[in-house]
């Protein structure tokens, strides 16, 4: 049973989950970000990957990615930052972000990093249904990560129930 699982399955109905962008407010804070958190309650983290376009996010969200773009970050540097994180944070760990920047990196070896520092899970808002069932799905699979689907309010019923089927950890 992974971290996500556990965290689920544990009776407890009072959870927080907290997002920030990673590299912010500078690009070395991430691993100390993480560990405050953890510190001061929270459950799971998702960590967002910073992108030049994060058409999907809201102003602020917008505004990070650009600061830590700016100031440095990188996905490698990120993989970087948590290689050790597994040392003393013990909390689900997400990272959240656009497809571009993952196949850049290459998805395999996204996956494998992933793997290799303890991230437990990731949410690719952009990334198309269909697409993750027969290519990504068995990669992330493979190296022990739940992909984390998204739904909205217009989803329909038939979708959910197929894009439940096919996720792991829990629906967004």
């Amino acid at each position: 049973m992974n971290r996500i699982e556990t965290l689920f399955q544990s009776g407890r109905r009072d959870l927080l989950s907290i997002y920030f962008c990673a590299g912010t407010p500078r690009p070395d804070a991430t691993a100390d970000t993480i560990r405050a958190l953890e510190r001061h309650g929270v459950d799971l983290i998702e960590i967002g990957i910073p992108f030049s376009d994060p058409m999907a996010d809201g102003p602020v969200i917008q505004r990070a990615a650009t600061d830590a773009l700016r100031h440095g970050m990188t996905l490698r540097r990120l993989f970087d930052d948590l290689a050790d994180i597994r040392r003393d944070v013990r909390l689900p760990l997400i990272l959240m972000g656009y497809l571009n920047p993952i196949l850049r990196f290459g998805f395999e070896a996204f996956c494998a990093r992933c793997a290799e520092v303890g991230i437990d899970g990731v949410i690719i808002p952009d990334l198309p249904f269909a697409d993750y069932i027969t290519d990504y799905r068995p990669l992330a699979q493979r190296y022990g990560l739940d992909m984390i689907m998204l739904i909205t309010p217009e989803t329909s019923e038939e979708r959910i129930r197929a894009i439940d089927a096919a996720t792991d950890g829990f629906l967004y």
